[in-house]
């Protein structure tokens, strides 16, 4: 039986310190600056990836409420959906890979992990919803089958329903 080499844990003042280095400066100051005070405010969750060897963390997604609006959504799902205005979501706000754990799969996992806590939550969530930074982020968001939001391509979204496939 393998055990994970990560564990994935809520975000402490503890984790900020251990010197996460992800090489986009926006994303290493959010964690350190930043992702404490959107959760005491409850703008957002934070979730860290711990390197259960080496006691470091390793990477990090936030998740938040949001919707999409029906009119973004391709037609051959939005005929299923009801005749809302938009639909309930969950937004990874943020996920970044610490530098020497890139390439490894780590971000396939904080997305799954993601999918898990959108569809575990109390309330009611129809998809996971991203707006990729750029085009490499677009097309890794779009490689673990998240759709494009019409008139938006880098804002994507997964249905919780394709948790099986991950």
């Amino acid at each position: 039986m393998s055990t994970s080499p990560f564990s994935i844990v809520s975000f402490s003042r503890e984790n900020a310190k251990a010197g996460f280095c992800c090489g986009v400066e926006l994303l290493d100051r959010y964690f350190a600056e930043r992702a404490g005070q959107d959760i005491k405010r409850n703008l957002a969750r934070c979730f860290v990836a711990i390197d259960n060897e080496e006691k470091r963390i390793a990477g990090y997604y936030t998740l938040s409420a949001a919707q999409i609006p029906l009119l973004e959504v391709p037609d051959q799902l939005a005929r299923k959906m009801p005749r809302y205005d938009a639909i309930p979501a969950s937004r990874i706000g943020r996920l970044a890979v610490d530098e020497r754990y890139q390439g490894r799969g780590l971000g396939s996992v904080l997305i799954a992990d993601a999918l898990k806590k959108s569809s575990n939550t109390a309330m009611g969530v129809y998809a996971l919803l991203v707006d990729a930074k750029d085009h490499n982020a677009t097309a890794f968001y779009q490689h673990h089958g998240f759709i494009p939001c019409l008139g938006r391509p880098q804002t994507l979204f997964l249905p919780l329903g394709t948790i099986g496939k991950l």
